[in-house]
C-alpha cells in the first residue's frame, strides 16, 4: 500500500515537473541570433505554471536571504543614496562632428505626391504631401465633401487609429466595425468591404504593395504576375493579405490569405520581396512577400533567459517603422519594458527598450541603437515612428533619423552611426526606496533641440487659472515627488508628465526641415504598492492630477501644435490645440485639450489637424500656427488625416472614431479667392 501511495505521488510530481518544463521551453529553428531551444520564464503560457513559478521564486528568495544575507541585501535591498552621490553629476555623450552620413536622397523623394502607399505616407514616415491645392490663402474655402458611416450601426469595435492610405483612385482604411473598406474618393461609397472577424483590424496602419512601382523585385516577370495587395495585422496575431481591387483574400498567401505573425497593431514594411515586422514580443520576423512563408527571425531584446525572473517584457514598437531602401536599413522605435513603474525584476538598462534601433536587413543584425531612458520607471516609451529625412549641418546635407518622444525630447541622429547632431549630456539620477529596485545611475539631459513639452515638474508649472485654489494646489504639491528623473517611491506619490508625443508622431516638411507635431500634457500621480497577487512583489497604481474642475493641475496649454526647425533645434512657434466649451464660457482663452490622432502637413503652407476634445477638424497655417478654418465633427478625430488629389481637387480624409465615433469625414478644396 505504501509503495502504491509513493508511486502515485511520485507520478503526480513527475507530471507536474514535466508540465512546468514543457511550458518553459520554446523551440524555433528560424532565429539567426538565438539557440533553437530556449528555456525562459517568459515562455510560460499557463496560469498554473506561472503560479508554480511564482511560488518557487518566493521560496528561493527566502532561502537566499537566510544563506547569504549580504548578497541578498546587495541585490534585493534598498539602494544607498551616498553611493550614487560618488558619481560625476554630468557626463557628456559622444556626438557626431564630422564624417556625417552621405546624403543619398533628393528632398522630393521624402514627400508623398499622391499615392499614399502606407500609413504615414511612405517608408520614410514623413507624412508630408507635395499637393498644394489647399493653401493658406484659400483654406477658408474648404468644403465638406461627404461623410461615410458603416451600414452596420450597432456593432462597434475599439477606437481605430490607422492613417488611411490612397492608391490608384481608391481610399483604403479600417472602419469602426472592424472591416477593411475601399471607398470611392468622389462620394465615399463603398467599392468593397472585407470583414476580418478577428481582433482589432489594422489598428495603427496598413500598407499596399504595387508590383509595377516596386523596382527592387528580383525580375520583371515577378512584377507582372501579381495584382496590388494590401497587408494589415489584427489583435489576434494574424497578418492578412487582400487583393486591392476586389477586397478578397489572396489564397496563395499563407493559409488562405493570412499568416500568424505575433501580436502587433502595425503593418509590415516591404523590402525587396520581403515583409518585415516586429511584434510585441520584440521578435523581428521576415516573411516572403508572395507566399507568406517565414524566412528568418531575430530576437531584439538584449536579455538573458532565466527560469525565475523575466528580466523584462515587451519594449516593442507601437507606432510604426521606417525603411532606408538604398541602405537596407530598417528603423523602429521601441516601447517601455513592463511593469511600467516597477523594474525590480529587470536590472540594468533593459536594452533595447525605449530605444531607436537601426537594423541592417542584409547583414541580419542591429547596426546601432540609441536609448533615451535606460531602466524606464516613468512609462516613457518611444511610441512614435522614426522619421527619415535630410537636414543641413555645417552646410552639408546629412541623412538623419528624427524621433519625437513622450518626454518632449526630439532626437536628430546620423543615419549611419546613430550619433546625435546636437549635444547631449547624462545627468546623475536619484535612487529608489523600493527594495530590489536598481535605478539607472544617469538619465539624459537635452537642451537642443528645444523640448516641445515639459518633462520635469516644478512649482512654477502648477495651474494658475482664475478659478484654481492655488494654496490648496501648492499644499498638495508639497507632498509629492516631482517626477522624472526622481523614480516612483513607496509612501509618496510621484508626478508623471510623460505623454507629450504618442503613437501618431510628427509630420516633417523635408524642403524646409521643419517638424510639425501635436502634443498633450496630461499629468498623473503614481504610487508604488505591494502586488495583490504575487508575494514579495510590488506594482503601481495611478490617478490623474487634476484641479477642482477636473482639468489638468498644470498650466495650459494642455494640448499644442509645435513647429520645430530641425537644422537649428529651435522652436519656431507653439500654439494651443483645441478648446473646452466650459472654460470658454468662463472667458478663459484657448487652453488646448487632450489629443492623440496626429497631424498631416502639405506644401500649401497648411497643417491638417484633428483629435481635440472639441471634436473639430482644423486647418492651421504652417508658417505661424494661425487657425485658418475649422469644422465641428460628431466625434474627435482618431488618426492622422490622409490627403490626395482627385479630379483636380485636393481631398482630406479624417477618421473620427474617438469616444465611440463611427464616421469618416472627407473635405475638399474650394474655389480660389
Amino acid at each position: 500500500m505504501k509503495k502504491k501511495i509513493f508511486y502515485f505521488f511520485s507520478s503526480v510530481f513527475l507530471i507536474l515537473v514535466l508540465f512546468l518544463a514543457f511550458d518553459y521551453i520554446d523551440v524555433d529553428t528560424k532565429y539567426v541570433n538565438r539557440n533553437i531551444i530556449e528555456f525562459d520564464r517568459k515562455n510560460l503560457n499557463s496560469r498554473h505554471t506561472k503560479k508554480i513559478a511564482n511560488y518557487i521564486r518566493y521560496s528561493y528568495l527566502k532561502i537566499y536571504k537566510i544563506i547569504d544575507g549580504n548578497g541578498y541585501e546587495d541585490r534585493w535591498g534598498v539602494e544607498k543614496p551616498e553611493e550614487r552621490l560618488k558619481l560625476n553629476k554630468i557626463e557628456p555623450i559622444k556626438i557626431i562632428k564630422k564624417n556625417f552620413t552621405k546624403s543619398l536622397y533628393e528632398t522630393s523623394e521624402y514627400e508623398t505626391s499622391n499615392n499614399w502607399y502606407r500609413s504615414h505616407g511612405n517608408n520614410f514616415s514623413t507624412r508630408f504631401s507635395s499637393i498644394n491645392l489647399v493653401k493658406s490663402e484659400n483654406a477658408s474655402n474648404t468644403k465638406l465633401a461627404w461623410v461615410y458611416e458603416p451600414k452596420n450601426k450597432i456593432k462597434y469595435t475599439k477606437n481605430i487609429q490607422a492613417n488611411p492610405i490612397y492608391f490608384d483612385g481608391s481610399i483604403y482604411t479600417p472602419n469602426s466595425v472592424n472591416q477593411i473598406i475601399s471607398l470611392n474618393p468622389k462620394d465615399g461609397s463603398e467599392n468593397w468591404v472585407f470583414d476580418a472577424n478577428d481582433g482589432i483590424v489594422a489598428k495603427r496602419g496598413l500598407v499596399i504593395f504595387d508590383p509595377k512601382k516596386n523596382q527592387s523585385l528580383p525580375t520583371a516577370v515577378a512584377q507582372k504576375q501579381h495584382n496590388p495587395r494590401i497587408f494589415f495585422t489584427t489583435g489576434e496575431q494574424n497578418l492578412f493579405c487582400l487583393d486591392a481591387y476586389t477586397g478578397e483574400l489572396i489564397k496563395s498567401f499563407g493559409k488562405d490569405g493570412r499568416i500568424k505573425v505575433g501580436l502587433t497593431p502595425i503593418p509590415p514594411v516591404i523590402y525587396k520581396d520581403n515583409l518585415i515586422i516586429v511584434d510585441q514580443q520584440s521578435r523581428l520576423s521576415v516573411y516572403d512577400l508572395f507566399s507568406g512563408k517565414i524566412k528568418w527571425k531575430y530576437k531584439i531584446n538584449k536579455d538573458n533567459p532565466d527560469l525565475l525572473f523575466e528580466d523584462f517584457y515587451k519594449g516593442s514598437p507601437w507606432g510604426g517603422f521606417s525603411l532606408d531602401e538604398k541602405r537596407g536599413l530598417f528603423f523602429f522605435t521601441t516601447g517601455n519594458p513592463e511593469y511600467w513603474h516597477v523594474g525590480i525584476d529587470r536590472p540594468g538598462d533593459n536594452l533595447y527598450g525605449n530605444s531607436i534601433v537601426a537594423f541592417d536587413l542584409n547583414k541580419k543584425k542591429i547596426k546601432w541603437h540609441f536609448q533615451e531612458t535606460p531602466h524606464d520607471l516613468w512609462n516613457m516609451d518611444l511610441a512614435a515612428p522614426p522619421i527619415l529625412t535630410t537636414v543641413k549641418k555645417d552646410n552639408k546635407n546629412v541623412d538623419v533619423v528624427v524621433v519625437a518622444s513622450k518626454s518632449g525630447n526630439t532626437f536628430v541622429l546620423d543615419r549611419d552611426s546613430g550619433l546625435s547632431l546636437f549635444e547631449i549630456f547624462k545627468e546623475r539620477s536619484p535612487v529608489s526606496n523600493v527594495p530590489g529596485e536598481k535605478t539607472s545611475p544617469y538619465q539624459l539631459k537635452i537642451n537642443l533641440p528645444e523640448p516641445i513639452c515639459a518633462n520635469k515638474m516644478n512649482k512654477n508649472l502648477l495651474s494658475d487659472l482664475p478659478y484654481v485654489d492655488k494654496k490648496r494646489l501648492e499644499k498638495q504639491f508639497a507632498t509629492l515627488e516631482t517626477g522624472f528623473p526622481n523614480p516612483p517611491k513607496i509612501g509618496k506619490k510621484n508626478i508623471q508628465l510623460a505623454g507629450c508625443v504618442r503613437w501618431a508622431g510628427a509630420s516633417v516638411d523635408t524642403k524646409n526641415n521643419i517638424m510639425y507635431v501635436s502634443t498633450d500634457q496630461q499629468p498623473y500621480l503614481v504610487s508604488i504598492i505591494k502586488h495583490p497577487n504575487v508575494i514579495g512583489q510590488f506594482t503601481h497604481k495611478w490617478e490623474k492630477f487634476l484641479d477642482e474642475k477636473g482639468f489638468p493641475a498644470v498650466k495650459p496649454p494642455w494640448g499644442s501644435i509645435v513647429a520645430l526647425n530641425l537644422n537649428s533645434g529651435k522652436i519656431i512657434w507653439k500654439v494651443p490645440f483645441g478648446e473646452w466649451e466650459s472654460l470658454k464660457s468662463l472667458n478663459i482663452k484657448k487652453t488646448g485639450t487632450f489629443n492623440r490622432s496626429g497631424i498631416t502637413a502639405s506644401s500649401g503652407n497648411v497643417i491638417f489637424a484633428s483629435g481635440t476634445q472639441d471634436k473639430k477638424f482644423y486647418i492651421i497655417n504652417s508658417v505661424n500656427g494661425d487657425e485658418l478654418w475649422s469644422y465641428k465633427m460628431s466625434h474627435p478625430g482618431s488618426a492622422p488625416p490622409l490627403t490626395f488629389e482627385y479630379e483636380n481637387e485636393q481631398y482630406i480624409i479624417v477618421p473620427a472614431f474617438e469616444s465611440g465615433g463611427k464616421k469618416i469625414y472627407a473635405f475638399k478644396s474650394g474655389v480660389e479667392n
